[in-house]
């Protein structure tokens, strides 16, 4: 398993191309498209309690780099 992952947007298939070729060969290394399209879930209809207790997500600034740079990278 690779100790780093690099995202790319999905909207930028040239970076994912371009690192997933620098990348080549580096075994603890991993170069993924992000396949997030913006929010999934739905608003529920019924007014039903919020039941996570805490966002999946760990690190919000992902999306902020995926926007302005392109990719992110993070330590498994």
């Amino acid at each position: 398993m690779a100790s780093h992952l690099f995202i790319v947007a999905w909207n930028r298939p040239d970076l994912w191309d371009y690192w997933k070729r620098w990348f080549a060969g580096v075994e603890n290394v991993e170069v993924i498209l992000d396949r997030r399209r913006g929010e999934r879930r739905q608003p529920s209809q019924v007014n039903d309690p919020e039941r996570r207790q805490e966002e999946r997500r760990h690190r919000t600034d992902i999306d902020d780099e995926l926007q302005s740079m392109g990719f992110a990278i993070v330590s498994r």
